[in-house]
């Protein structure tokens, strides 16, 4: 390509990549600026502004704050109470349940249930989600009696807000206010199972070990317990209760893939240190998986020793990464150091948030892995490039640049794996003239006949493994072949020597000096068997 169309090729490029970015800066200041063209659904148009009350056990009512909670022992149902305007005429009225078994009652007529006992594969507790219960303009004045029941301290009383109106609405809402969390959760999915095959291919291709291997299990993990969180999983699963079980699992083992990531930054400076905290990551992760089977205790009320097996793992890897500091070795990881550094202080956060009854939906896990994703990333690509580089040495350092063939070395290894695992045959063959040819002819004729005896050798041997030792010489064995099938090839290799040797003649009308010195007499090639 000459330096003018490559000019203009450039240029074309970078036309391409401006007009691109403009049309995308115009649609997002589009989509800013201009006013919106669906119906907007607000919390207030879609919240129920009735007052609820429950009866207490002197028979005295008390209103209750919703959403709110109540002082309600583990187990035992909460009941509440409200009366319907009489102005009333919407379809659906609409509850989440935390951890709560749910019933909704319209003028003492039972509307909705919500119980996993027959649905969810263990535990006492169903599974978070929202509970729609059809009403119409005929039970305006009746009394709504909603009853929740959990069996955790933690969830026992809670109210959340309840929601009236179309049931599109409501769900509308509930996608305006929790769709871009649940995207960027698939979005990580997507990217991290994207991550792992990519791992496994480079691990094929250079015979190594990738840490994006172990990041890809991170983002896979941490999107699986985005999902789970989400208010939408009820959505896009049809039994939340067992994705609501995969978040307690993540949880309990996201310290493997991670320790797994930082033992390879490191290079494996303190694999017994992180063997130790594996095994009390697995230790922990039976014991909360048999309390929970066994009844006795449910992954919510057992999380704090899940969380202290992270905070114990990001400890260890702190004091490692402190130590690498002290020592200087942590310059050869600084990019992932950062990363890292990111992730955890994000995962910790999302940790504190969870102990506030604020849940971000994993809003900071996401950031703190993407930000480590980046710089794996360009470390891998580092790395490629490093792997690539040393790959075309031993390929430069290996071949014969004229046959084409494997030098002494190679050869000769390949040679030994090969009699290890076959019988066969081993063949030496040297050239006669060659420094004749040099000093006559000169190099080039030499050169081209180096090259005519390594490209017969490679045809008339099909299936063996050939070298040139240097010089004038060459190596080959012959897997699986008898005396009788040695002497066969090696005529045969005659035979094209001097068939080449014709055709040039053929060809033009002085042959080739190369072949003709090189077939000057019948010995020349010698094997040796």
């Amino acid at each position: 390509m000459t330096e003018e169309k490559y000019t203009i090729r450039k240029y074309k490029r970078i036309l391409f990549y401006v007009v691109i970015c403009v049309l995308l800066a115009a649609f997002l200041l589009g989509q800013y600026i201009y006013p919106s063209e669906r119906e907007t659904v607000t919390e207030e148009s879609i919240t129920y502004t009735g007052t609820f009350y429950r009866v207490l056990a002197d028979g005295t009512k008390e209103e209750i704050p919703v959403p709110g909670k109540c002082d309600v022992p583990a187990g035992e149902p909460l009941v509440i109470r409200s009366v319907l305007p009489q102005d009333y005429h919407e379809n659906t009225i609409a509850i989440r349940s935390s951890l709560e078994n749910v019933r909704i009652y319209i003028g003492g007529e039972l509307r909705a249930v919500y119980d996993t006992e027959n649905t969810r594969p263990f535990g006492k507790n169903s599974a978070s989600g929202y509970v729609f219960c059809e009403t119409s303009g005929e039970d305006a004045g009746q009394e709504v009696r909603i009853e929740l029941q959990s069996f955790t301290d933690k969830y026992s009383g809670v109210v959340n807000t309840v929601y009236c109106g179309d049931k599109s609405d409501i769900w509308a809402y509930m996608l305006h206010c929790y769709f871009m969390v649940t995207l960027i959760a698939c979005t990580m999915l997507f990217a991290g199972l994207v991550v792992l095959i990519i791992s496994l291919v480079l691990d094929i291709i250079y015979k190594t070990r990738f840490d994006l291997e172990y990041l890809g299990w991170c983002m896979i993990l941490g999107a699986v317990w985005m999902l789970g969180e989400s208010k939408l999983r009820q959505l896009f699963v049809s039994n939340a209760s067992i994705l609501s079980n995969m978040c307690f699992f993540v949880v309990m083992l996201c310290p493997v893939p991670l320790m797994f990531y930082i033992d390879s930054v490191q290079q494996g400076r303190y694999r017994k240190v992180y063997h130790v905290a594996e095994c009390i990551t697995c230790v922990n992760f039976v014991l909360c998986t048999s309390l929970q089977l066994l009844n006795i205790a449910d992954f919510i009320s057992t999380m704090f020793l899940s969380h202290l097996v992270i905070a114990g793992t990001f400890l260890t890897i702190f004091i490692t990464i402190c130590r690498d500091l002290i020592k200087g070795t942590a310059k050869h990881y600084k990019l992932p150091l950062i990363g890292l550094v990111v992730a955890m202080i994000a995962v910790m956060l999302e940790v504190t948030e969870v102990y506030r009854v604020v849940s971000m939906s994993g809003i900071f896990i996401a950031t703190g892995l993407v930000a480590l994703l980046v710089v794996t990333l360009i470390q891998t690509m580092d790395r490629i490039r490093e792997l690539e580089l040393a790959r075309q040495k031993e390929a430069r350092e290996s071949l014969d640049y004229l046959t084409g063939l494997p030098m002494r070395h190679k050869g000769e290894k390949l040679i030994l794996e090969k009699m290890q695992e076959h019988d066969g045959c081993l063949g030496f063959v040297d050239m006669d003239n060659l420094k004749k040819i040099n000093d006559v002819y000169g190099h080039k004729a030499g050169d081209c006949a180096l090259r005519l005896v390594g490209a017969m050798l490679t045809e008339c041997m099909e299936n063996a493994v050939v070298c040139r030792l240097g010089g004038d010489e060459f190596l080959f064995y012959l897997p699986e072949a008898s005396e009788e099938e040695m002497n066969m090839r090696m005529r045969k290799l005659f035979e094209s020597f001097g068939a080449a040797k014709n055709l040039t003649a053929e060809t033009h009308r002085h042959p080739c000096p190369a072949v003709c010195a090189c077939a000057d007499r019948e010995e020349t090639l010698k094997n040796i068997i």
